[in-house]
């Protein structure tokens, strides 16, 4: 029985043996630890060239597992080790409570992984012995069946309805309770045909089920779990996770921290490990050439902004952040804002994205996906300057022409509301958007107009619920297309 903790495991992988290889590997815990072992793993069990051809990916829906286990026991007609990936499974799930399940699809659907909420949702159908037809008929009564009190309803209303509503879209099912847990125990206790390797991630296990003991007894578990709890050794334990992840991003990146910079940061930020790392990310590229992250630079980066509730919908949506932008929304509605006005505020992060992309392509020799701060500074950001010159420009002779038509004189200026940088001197704000116009395709953006102009159209002929077709259409712009 192999079993380690993260560090211990990403410390043995650099030297292990060829021998010392499991067909199995199971790695639970932060998604972000859990990615980082899994990339470890493809390197050391695949070669460069055939890690695309090599390594088979699979949902982690339990429906799933016939496949998985056919495939396992196929021999490769690829030379080599064939690794069959089982992403995010849920085979741990069966046999939780409901409030496991309602938290797990509130924390994917927050993530923007909706069709990881979808699948929780379809479990937690399943063990209410609920249907899709029960959705249909009413979706109220439904989600009272799916919550077990009035706070439950509270909190988790939100999220059932715009997900019941993707699964009807997507014509998805509500799984039977098979015991998929049992059938991939069995194969692994049988075995594999050669050379076949299996790798499970999960955020979760349970270690007195049956099919934990097999794998632990066949293979390798790796832990990968962050400590959550207030107890003085919990807390010390995230401490120190969150401390030595620090420690290697920047030791990649030749940067320092300083204690100080490293407590307000931690003070700042949420328990997501990922959301730290990604900020920590920030702060690399923030900083430039310079080694050492200040506290200044973390208040300057990090710094929680009471903006206007209309920037955060729109840097949500800009993000892919669907629930972050619902609960924003549904601030806007309690104050009485009007849903034109919404309508408006996301028709304009639009038009600018597609700005972003169009100036991305004009001048795409000099832009790459990546880049760091320093480098859109120096090298791109005058690029975008040049940008805006050129929609003044354009924006004026369009003017002239009109009051040469019209023998008119327009006194009004020429529109730049649309500018990419509104102002020259704040170059940061500017580098922020233009990574978020990476979450989106052109081809996305231009699908997202054609949605804010049926949108304006269902809103203006009063055929539907106002607040509801602006929620509908938060929901088609953010989620991801698969």
């Amino acid at each position: 029985m192999a079993d380690y903790k993260y560090n211990d495991f990403i410390k043995i992988i650099e030297t292990m043996s060829l021998d010392e290889i499991t067909p199995i590997y199971l790695i639970h815990g932060d998604e972000y630890l859990v990615k980082t072992v899994f990339k470890q793993l493809k390197v050391k069990l695949l070669p460069e060239k055939k890690r695309k051809t090599n390594i088979t990916s699979v949902d982690g829906a339990n429906d799933n597992i016939p496949s998985v286990i056919e495939l396992l026991n196929t021999f490769s007609l690829m030379p080599g080790t064939r690794i069959i990936a089982i992403n995010d499974s849920q085979i741990f799930y069966a046999g939780q409570d409901r409030s496991a399940l309602l938290e797990k699809g509130q924390a994917a659907f927050n993530d923007n992984q909706i069709k990881k909420a979808a699948r929780f949702f379809l479990n937690l159908m399943a063990v209410s012995k609920l249907t899709m037809n029960d959705i249909q008929s009413d979706l109220e009564e439904t989600i009272e069946a799916l919550t077990k009190d009035q706070d439950d309803i509270a909190q988790h209303t939100q999220w059932l309805k715009a997900v019941a509503d993707y699964c009807i879209s997507q014509n998805m099912s509500v799984p039977d309770l098979m015991n998929y847990s049992d059938m991939l125990t069995e194969a692994i206790d049988k075995g594999f045909a050669q050379r076949n390797i299996l790798i499970i991630t999960t955020d979760t296990v349970q270690r007195n089920r049956r099919l934990y003991k097999a794998i632990a007894r066949h293979g390798t578990v790796v832990n990968c779990q962050v400590a959550k709890g207030f107890v003085k050794a919990e807390k010390d334990q995230q401490e120190k996770t969150f401390r030595e992840n620090a420690q290697h991003i920047l030791a990649q990146s030749g940067k320092s921290m300083s204690s100080e910079a490293f407590a307000v940061m931690r003070q700042m930020m949420d328990a997501s490990l990922r959301g730290f790392t990604v900020n920590l990310e920030k702060l690399i590229q923030y900083v430039g050439e310079r080694k050492n992250i200040t506290r200044e630079d973390v208040e300057a980066v990090l710094e929680r902004s009471r903006q206007d509730p209309i920037f955060e919908l729109t840097n949500a949506i800009a993000d892919r952040k669907i629930t972050n932008a619902l609960t924003v929304l549904d601030n806007l509605f309690t104050n009485q804002f009007y849903p034109l006005q919404a309508l408006a505020a996301i028709a304009n992060q639009i038009r600018k994205a597609l700005l972003i992309v169009d100036a991305k392509s004009r001048y795409q020799d000099s832009y790459h996906k990546g880049m760091s701060f320093a480098q859109f500074k120096n090298q791109f950001f005058p690029n975008v300057l040049a940008y805006d010159q050129l929609l003044v420009d354009e924006a004026s002779a369009e003017t002239e022409e009109m009051e040469s038509s019209t023998k008119k004189k327009i006194k009004s200026k020429p529109k730049t509301g649309l500018m990419i940088a509104k102002n020259p001197k704040s170059v940061y704000p500017v580098f922020l958007s233009f990574k978020a116009s990476d979450n989106y395709s052109q081809q996305e953006l231009i699908a997202a107009m054609q949605l804010l102009y049926e949108a304006d159209k269902r809103i203006k002929t009063g055929s539907q619920d106002s607040n509801r077709v602006i929620e509908r259409l938060i929901i088609e712009i953010c989620k991801r297309k698969t």
